[in-house]
């Protein structure tokens, strides 16, 4: 036993590295008022940055859409049972359920879009501050900062920035064809990017749920946004999955219309000729009779043949029509979202902690 080295008090090799729980307490009880000074600096410098940044909250909707005719296709056959299936496996066949081509995974597409942004800016909203209705164009070029200590301002003056801005460029058409582009100013453009800023749209893949945020400096005005956003994301998906159906329902009526006219003045020419050829019994005049009553029935049967279209398009626009089904309206947020200041100041003070103990080490160690 006596010739067996003993693990423990072996020599230490050059590449090892010996911890001495006994040293560290020292070193950490030697310099703890510098530990503690550093910590009490970083959580004040942690706090008063919190201070500089403006206060938001958050207001939501949670809606659900159901797509027409329960997710079978237009076409018939219908994949309404697989469907149910696949979306218990979490997988979305809503490109094979319809013809739509507008899927809930796009709406945060479409309310980022720039179009859906520009419509908004018209939309009006309950401003607390001056106590009036404005829109929401002249909102975004007001200051919305509200921070305790506003040190420095990360909002840009949309009013000051862009005295330089380019003037309106037209476009003339090419060969009497319309060029379908944007065509906005620096100062509309930074309305909407701010704009933009405010909202965030979230879809849930396996429940199709819709969850529409809006963060603003203000609680009113995030609630009374995230209810316009909410109103104009559905009528925008109504109206393109109702376009189609709604433009051939505008057409059979117009063409129902004529068709009327056209029976209704075949069937005087029959009827004023029969009175007026009443005991000819010439083989020309029954002709006559014969073709003016041909002419009755073709009218008549084009008349009933779109008269029964058009019903069957007044169906399918109310069959087309999705369903929107709001959970939870928006609700003027009673707290605060962001920032969270204590969590900042804690943060921070972590942080000086840690840095603390690497200065600590490196008066420690023998370099």
């Amino acid at each position: 036993m006596s010739n067996k080295e003993n693990p423990i008090s072996r020599p230490l090799q050059d590449d090892e590295i010996s911890f001495n729980f006994g040293e560290i307490y020292g070193a950490l009880k030697k310099y703890k008022i510098l530990i503690a000074t550093t910590a009490f600096i970083f959580a004040v410098l942690g706090a008063i940055y919190s201070l500089t940044l403006s206060s938001e909250y958050e207001a939501s909707v949670r809606l659900v859409s159901e797509t027409p005719e329960g997710g079978k296709s237009i076409g018939g056959g219908g994949f309404g049972g697989l469907s149910s299936l696949a979306n218990l496996a979490g997988i979305n066949l809503g490109g094979m359920t319809g013809t739509d081509a507008i899927q809930p995974t796009m709406y945060p597409n479409i309310v980022q879009s720039i179009p859906f942004l520009q419509e908004l800016t018209n939309a009006k909203i309950y401003n607390p501050k001056i106590k009036k209705w404005q829109l929401i164009k002249e909102y975004l070029q007001e200051k919305t900062a509200n921070a305790p200590l506003q040190l420095f301002s990360k909002e840009e003056d949309l009013t000051e920035q862009f005295d330089k801005d380019l003037k309106n460029v037209i476009i003339p058409l090419n060969n009497g064809e319309k060029i379908d582009i944007i065509n906005i100013g620096k100062k509309e453009a930074g309305s909407l990017k701010k704009l933009k800023s405010y909202i965030l749209v979230e879809i849930d893949k396996k429940t199709s749920l819709i969850v529409i945020k809006c963060t603003l400096p203000d609680p009113v005005i995030a609630a009374n946004l995230a209810s316009i956003v909410q109103n104009q994301l559905t009528r925008y998906v109504i109206n393109y999955r109702t376009e189609k159906v709604k433009k051939d329902l505008a057409f059979l009526t117009l063409r129902q219309a004529e068709s009327r006219k056209r029976y209704d003045q075949a069937l005087f020419t029959y009827s004023n000729y029969k009175d007026q050829n009443r005991n000819k019994f010439l083989n020309v005049a029954k002709t006559q009779e014969k073709k003016l009553q041909y002419e009755v029935d073709l009218a008549f049967n084009l008349y009933s043949s779109l008269t029964s279209q058009m019903s069957e398009s007044q169906i399918r626009v109310q069959k087309e029509t999705p369903i929107f089904k709001v959970l939870e309206p928006a609700q003027v947020p009673l707290t605060r979202s962001s920032p969270k200041r204590s969590l900042i100041t804690i943060g921070a003070m972590f942080i000086g902690i840690f840095v603390s103990l690497i200065i600590v080490f490196l008066k420690s160690v023998n370099l």
